[in-house]
């Protein structure tokens, strides 16, 4: 057996699928039988099923790397990202609070140097009234005098008032002169002045508080604009890192349902090494002594027959021009 196999020629390994290789031998046993000259090439190397599958392995392989170094890639990128963005809301808070102080600051000097106009507009209007006070007091003072004379004849002539006043007097029993009369006269008027300097504080305080509070509205306002602005630039990073995350699931699908058909071929060419296996050794009468795992060497036991199916081929050819010869 050792000498037949040194005889034979050496073991070529054809170039395509064991699938194709497999028509192609019941192709030549048909073409044998009608004598056929024309047979397929088997000189030329071919990949075989377990290189076919460890260079799809190996490219599933490449792609699960590239996937995990870009899924390190993304999780670095997006650390740096939050960590800038904590450092942009920082300086945000900075400089919200810095405009809230300085615009308080503002209207803070406004305030003052509007007070201290009015102030300043006051107290010339004073000047100036003061001043036409004086010029009219001294001239008050001389109709006064002039006045004086009148009312001396006035009082004369007014008598009949203080008539009237003794008889409320003796009216009302609440009275004990005429001064008291004019005293409750003074004390409604001050009561009356009173009361309106009272509204008056109480109108001031409360345009203070809406002074107050529409400041605070704005500053609510300022507020709720910057945290929109934080809302609108976080769904924006959301929806793109989102995108780069189906993306690259897409891609790992694809390779999967690749890597899987892959799978499902090299099952297919697996069963058919064996069933051809089987069925060479079945001709031949051989035992089954590679294992169904084992395609490789089904392999080599099937193109050891398919070479000596070749070389026989070849001895009947050469048999039959000699005959035809003699």
């Amino acid at each position: 057996m050792k000498k037949s196999l040194k005889d034979l020629a050496p073991i070529v390994i054809p170039h395509g699928p064991p699938v194709e290789s497999t028509a192609e031998y019941y192709k030549s046993l048909m073409e044998s039988s009608m004598m056929v000259k024309k047979y397929p090439v088997w000189d030329v190397a071919r990949p075989t099923p377990q290189v076919l599958a460890e260079q799809a392995r190996r490219d599933l392989m490449k792609a699960e790397e590239k996937l995990a170094c870009k899924r390190e890639e993304e999780a670095r990128n997006r650390a740096i990202m939050d960590e800038k963005w904590e450092v942009l809301r920082h300086k945000e808070l900075l400089l919200k609070e810095s405009f809230i102080s300085f615009n308080k600051f503002i209207r803070e000097n406004q305030e003052k140097r509007d007070r201290a106009e009015r102030k300043m507009q006051e107290d010339s209007e004073a000047l100036e009234r003061k001043t036409r006070e004086t010029a009219a007091m001294k001239e008050r003072v001389a109709e006064m005098e002039q006045v004086k004379q009148l009312m001396e004849q006035q009082v004369k002539d007014y008598t009949i008032y203080e008539d009237y006043l003794m008889s409320v007097v003796r009216a009302y029993p609440e009275f004990k002169q005429p001064l008291d009369v004019l005293n409750r006269y003074e004390a409604l008027a001050a009561a009356k002045s009173t009361l309106a300097d009272r509204q008056e504080r109480d109108l001031e305080m409360l345009e203070q508080a809406r002074q107050e509070i529409a400041a605070l509205t704005d500053e609510k306002k300022l507020f709720i604009m910057g945290l929109n602005n934080t809302l609108a630039n976080l769904r924006y990073n959301y929806d793109k890192v989102k995108n780069r995350v189906i993306k690259w699931e897409l891609a790992l699908n694809r390779l999967k349902e690749t890597a899987a058909q892959k799978h499902v071929e090299v099952n297919h060419v697996r069963a058919a090494v064996w069933a051809l296996y089987t069925k060479i050794c079945k001709q031949k009468g051989l035992p089954l002594d590679v294992k169904m795992a084992d395609f490789e060497q089904q392999l080599v036991v099937i193109m050891r027959a398919l070479l000596e199916l070749r070389n026989i081929y070849k001895i009947a050819q050469r048999r039959s021009k000699e005959k035809e010869a003699e």
